[in-house]
């Protein structure tokens, strides 16, 4: 089930054990764990994390998501405000294949029984 939605994943790590990762960008415990993943080398190199965002709704994060999802480096773009705590302006509008990604990982996460942000799956036997 979650193995199609790797396609839209932002990976990070190089490591051998799949962590799938379900984060919202303006919850803080997300932020403090990309933060933590971020300064720690070891993990990055145990680990190859798939990052998918999936909005709490409490924090109005759609377009932000959509917007770092439209970024020329999404990646960066998330580590610049969930590390960095950089403000960027949201997109006015999403286009249909953004709004098509954050809609296929919303439904996968809802199938998951995805309740809380950050929310954490490791594969390490779906290698």
């Amino acid at each position: 089930m979650i193995r199609p939605l790797e396609q839209y994943a932002m990976q990070y790590g190089e490591g051998d054990i799949k962590a799938y990762v379900f984060v919202d960008p303006k919850c803080p415990h997300s932020r403090d764990f990309i933060s933590m993943i971020h300064d720690n080398e070891k993990m990055r190199g145990i680990y190859r994390y798939y990052i998918f965002f999936y909005e709490l709704k409490r924090f109005n994060s759609h377009k932000l998501i959509g917007t770092i999802y439209s970024s020329s480096s999404p990646l960066q773009k998330m580590l610049e405000v969930m590390v960095g705590g950089k403000e960027i302006e949201p997109l006015p509008s999403l286009s249909p294949q953004v709004e098509e990604e954050i809609g296929d990982i919303d439904h996968v996460a809802v199938e998951l029984g995805v309740n809380k942000r950050p929310y954490l799956i490791i594969a390490k036997e779906w290698n």
